[in-house]
């Protein structure tokens, strides 16, 4: 026999309210609207649904027979489904590598030329690729860096030919770009990468890494344009 609505809803009530307080260390003693509103800032998934979320809290009151856990109303079928996938969002949410990071990863060493950049560049659509230096991150390199560059040095009359066989850690300053990237471990959720791409405008890739160290072998890779997708899997989630 199927549960009720309102069963449902409690259950799914519950696991939020738990979810929340252990993965953001909340007191018991802190009320469940102000618990929403806490982790409302951190937390994306929270923040959009805010003032639903606050909704069904008071719901919740208003179904469950104050003297017990009898319930006295039923509440709307979409209200409950929506509910449930916020709970499910929270308690249980997407990993990034598990979704749009889950593809090839291409590097270079700081010793590639920028001519091999381009043409890599150039022959796999990639926007951002990660540098190594000794098996360490040190920077990325993007088609803006690049641009940017390549114009300054033709401005001031260098010969390109000669500047193009440069190593990208000679040509490029890569420390100029040390906000335009984060490292990650592989555990990292979906909302934890939109998190930080809307905290850093300026951020235009999140490289991860097994561990989350700047000396571990990135395994994925996330960029800007994938936060459409990323959007599109909480939505469908």
């Amino acid at each position: 026999m199927a549960d009720s609505n309102s069963k449902r809803f409690i259950d799914a009530y519950n696991r939020l309210d738990q979810g929340m307080r252990e993965i953001y260390n909340i007191k018991p003693t802190v009320s469940f609207s102000d618990c929403v509103r806490k982790v409302s800032p951190v937390n994306t998934i929270i923040r959009k649904y805010e003032d639903d979320i606050i909704e069904y809290g008071r719901l919740r009151n208003a179904i469950v027979h104050k003297s017990g856990e009898e319930t006295i109303a039923e509440p709307n079928t979409n209200v409950v489904e929506k509910f449930e996938q916020i709970a499910r969002l929270i308690c249980t949410p997407p990993r990034v590598m598990d979704t749009v990071a889950n593809r090839a990863i291409y590097t270079v060493s700081r010793q590639t030329s920028l001519a091999d950049i381009l043409v890599h560049l150039f022959e796999t659509g990639y926007s951002v690729v990660p540098v190594i230096d000794k098996s360490e991150i040190v920077g990325v390199i993007n088609r803006k860096m690049i641009v940017e560059t390549i114009g300054a040095s033709i401005a001031a009359g260098v010969d390109l030919d000669d500047f193009l066989k440069l190593p990208v850690g000679e040509a490029i300053d890569l420390s100029s770009g040390s906000n335009s990237y984060e490292v990650v471990g592989s555990q990292v959720t979906i909302d934890n990468v939109l998190y930080l791409f809307q905290q850093n405008r300026k951020l235009s890739v999140v490289i991860i890494t097994k561990n989350g160290n700047y000396n571990e072998v990135p395994i994925g890779i996330v960029v800007t344009s994938d936060t459409i997708d990323m959007q599109t899997i909480i939505d469908n989630y």
